[in-house]
């Protein structure tokens, strides 16, 4: 089989003609029904492709995501939306930086760095998340949690709302609760 020719092809042939199916999702985010031993309103939002990861999550107020690490290659970027938090990243000498944040205003924590989330005021901290995967599989260490609990973020308690697998060209988990086209 040959190599395909595409220099004939208009513009709007070169948008359409080679994509797969395209579809639009909507998500809407759960309420919040309580919050867990750390303050975690409810599950984290995670919607996600082979390239991306997006995740929605709320802190009542003094609730925290304690320490923990991503692999080097999971830079995250994360959006205050309501409220604000304290992030504390460790250096590799000991010491620590920390930031806080309000509304509109972004943190960068690097991949593989040491980290924590804490809400500070009187208000919940809701915030957006957004981070570009690299070839690596995503992978955390959650500190403190004996081997026998779930520590992958994609466990049981952090599910995707939505996934889709780009390479494939199919939705591989769709909440229908929270998710419509």
């Amino acid at each position: 089989m040959g190599q395909r020719d595409d220099s004939e092809l208009t513009p709007k042939d070169l948008a359409h003609k080679h994509l797969p199916e395209q579809t639009m999702y909507k998500v809407q985010t759960p309420e919040a029904h309580g919050a867990d031993s750390e303050g975690v309103r409810h599950s984290p939002l995670i919607i996600r492709t082979n390239e991306f990861r997006l995740l929605y999550f709320e802190l009542e107020p003094s609730g925290r995501i304690d320490w923990h690490t991503h692999v080097p290659g999971l830079d995250e970027v994360n959006l205050c939306l309501e409220g604000r938090a304290r992030y504390t990243l460790e250096r590799e000498d000991g010491s620590h930086q920390t930031i806080e944040i309000g509304p509109m205003e972004f943190v960068y924590v690097p991949g593989g760095a040491r980290h924590k989330i804490e809400a500070i005021g009187e208000q919940p901290h809701r915030s957006l998340s957004a981070a570009k995967f690299g070839t690596a599989a995503r992978l955390e260490d959650l500190e403190d949690v004996p081997e026998t609990e779930e520590t992958d973020a994609d466990g049981p308690e952090w599910q995707d709302a939505l996934f889709v697998d780009r390479k494939r060209d199919e939705v591989v988990a769709k909440d229908d609760t929270l998710v419509s086209k």
